[in-house]
């Protein structure tokens, strides 16, 4: 019997691309977007989904969609992802008046329905534990620097704490930075490539930065599994590659591939204003207790990123 998935943040780079693999397996799907979202990146799935347009914040049109729905599974995806390098009120602003408060909605609306969902599976970060000691291990404490890490890290403490009265387990995945085809091009790695696609200038101002990089499709093969793993002791985990190249091997890597001049790229000296310069999880839970590991090398996931930005517009 095909499963009713229900996907927040669903129009987003790694929702639609969890869409697409749900779509493929025959799940019924129902898409949570904020009205005004713009859905291109659900291409021709689009006509066969439930999408209902709405804000977390609506009590009574998110009641009327979870009943409609009554899921199975619940992603919920839906949080700002550019606020990493900002510390100011306008980001402390939309993790506390949005971020918290909608995923707080989400619970309270998906306990009062009369059949739960069997999985809850909630998108976070390896930027929680900002400045903890690497490899981060999930029993680290949360050092995060970030308003983004903060919130994110405040989301997953809430769900700790609310464990024990919810009627549905909860998961947090704590992703590496996913990367893949669909990313905003406001973000370094697809920036970068377009820069060398288009035989443009491009500055990398941390090139020694650390970043433990995960392909698309290695996430979503994680959130799949996490939905149909009950893991009742673990709160959060890691999905992760376990590696992190720096900055600069990142856009070695791209020149290299595109064959740009690499007189393109310049690069600064590295001196990291804010947050941490490395970010590196271990995988190791993962793999013990999913039998997942990331699939995609830096180059394969790198070479199928570039693959599908020859083919596609610039993405803002």
């Amino acid at each position: 019997m095909a499963k009713r998935t229900l996907i927040t943040g669903a129009a987003g780079f790694i929702g639609s691309h969890l869409v697409r693999r749900l779509h493929e397996r025959g799940d019924e799907l129902h898409l949570l977007v904020r009205p005004e979202t713009s859905l291109h990146r659900l291409g021709d799935t689009i006509d066969s989904l439930h999408v209902h347009k709405l804000h977390l914040s609506d009590e009574a049109a998110l009641t009327a969609c979870l009943v409609d729905a009554a899921p199975h599974q619940v992603y919920h995806l839906a949080a700002e992802t550019r606020l990493t390098a900002q510390v100011d009120f306008p980001a402390v602003d939309l993790t506390i008046r949005e971020d918290l408060p909608n995923l707080i909605a989400l619970l309270a609306a998906l306990s009062k329905l009369r059949e739960p969902p069997s999985a809850f599976v909630r998108a976070g970060s390896i930027a929680e534990y900002g400045t903890a000691t690497v490899p981060y291990r999930e029993d680290h404490k949360e050092d995060p620097s970030t308003p983004y890490g903060a919130g994110l890290a405040a989301g997953t403490m809430y769900l700790r704490v609310l464990e024990s009265i919810l009627p549905f387990p909860t998961i947090t995945a704590r992703l590496a930075l996913v990367y893949g085809a669909g990313q905003s091009e406001t973000f370094m790695i697809p920036a970068l490539i377009r820069a060398c696609l288009e035989s443009r200038p491009f500055h990398v101002a941390r090139p020694s930065d650390r970043r433990d990089l995960i392909h698309v499709d290695d996430a979503v093969d994680a959130l799949l599994l996490l939905a149909e793993r009950r893991l009742p002791w673990c709160n959060a985990i890691n999905i992760a590659t376990g590696t992190a190249p720096s900055m600069r091997e990142v856009a070695e890597q791209i020149l290299d591939i595109t064959g740009a001049d690499p007189a393109l790229v310049s690069f600064g000296d590295g001196t990291p204003e804010l947050g941490a310069s490395v970010l590196l999880a271990s995988p190791d839970r993962a793999s013990t207790l999913l039998n997942w590991s990331a699939a995609a090398t830096l180059r394969e996931g790198l070479e199928r990123t570039i693959a599908a930005m020859q083919r596609a517009p610039a993405l803002t």
